[in-house]
């Protein structure tokens, strides 16, 4: 095989693995899209489920694994673990969220997401004051997933706020929730509704979209194709005009 096969040879492997590439690419973009869609279609028929009881979830605990689905609950805040998560912010304004757990049912305890409240203005270590009731209270919410995870820059620390010295800290994971309560971990809430406690609850709208991978996929199809072309052009039919323009 002369230099020049040789060449046509490398030239052909490098298109055909280009053109692989980027439509084994497309491809996944596309199924990256398609899990968004049954995502997005799985929330919206868990939104139209009716809420959750703890009569439902007593008599069926797997209930809790309905990630998004509405839930009602009654029961009463343990008031002294309140959490505050730091460096969550809300519309640009840097402040906290504010996560009680909650006795349920016997031996049983929710974590709720209660709502965010803002900084102290003046000092960063303080929060805007917020109430927590001592009497048994009921609440609306959704099953939620396992809380983000951030950076760690500090270790846990008391804030100031109306209600008292409470704890700050950037991360909470099941297992510290389960370790700061003795009875049972049920799952994690966030609390839905109108504002109350001094609190906001006018959370991102949950929602998946697959038109960015769409769009993704498009770009890497005609990435192949365009490789196909190119390939195509000066491989066969460049040549095959320059050919005819010598005879």
């Amino acid at each position: 095989m002369n230099n020049v096969n040789v060449r046509r040879v490398i030239i052909l492997l490098a298109a055909l693995a280009g053109m692989a590439l980027t439509a084994r690419l497309g491809v996944w973009q596309m199924s990256r899209a398609e899990e968004k869609l049954v995502y997005q279609r799985d929330l919206n028929l868990q939104a139209q489920l009716p809420p959750l009881t703890p009569q439902d979830l007593v008599a069926q605990p797997e209930l809790w694994q309905q990630v998004h689905r509405n839930i009602a609950l009654d029961g009463k805040w343990l008031v002294d673990k309140t959490v505050y998560l730091d460096n969550r912010s809300h519309q640009g304004q840097p402040g906290f969220w504010v996560i009680t757990p909650m006795s349920w049912a016997p031996g049983q305890v929710v974590w709720v997401q209660r709502g965010w409240v803002a900084r102290d203005r003046t000092d960063a270590s303080k929060a805007a004051p917020i109430d927590t009731p001592q009497d048994p209270i009921k609440i609306t919410g959704r099953i939620a997933l396992a809380l983000s995870q951030m950076t760690e820059l500090k270790s846990t620390v008391a804030v100031e706020s109306g209600s008292g010295q409470l704890r700050i800290q950037n991360n909470l994971s099941r297992e510290h929730m389960q370790a700061m309560v003795s009875d049972k971990v049920s799952g994690l809430v966030i609390q839905t509704g109108q504002d109350t406690d001094g609190l906001r609850r006018d959370w991102p709208v949950i929602s998946q979209t697959a038109d960015k991978n769409k769009g993704y996929a498009f770009q890497w199809f005609a990435l192949s194709g365009l490789i196909a072309i190119l390939y195509f052009w000066f491989q066969w039919i460049g040549p095959l005009r320059h050919a005819r323009q010598q005879q």
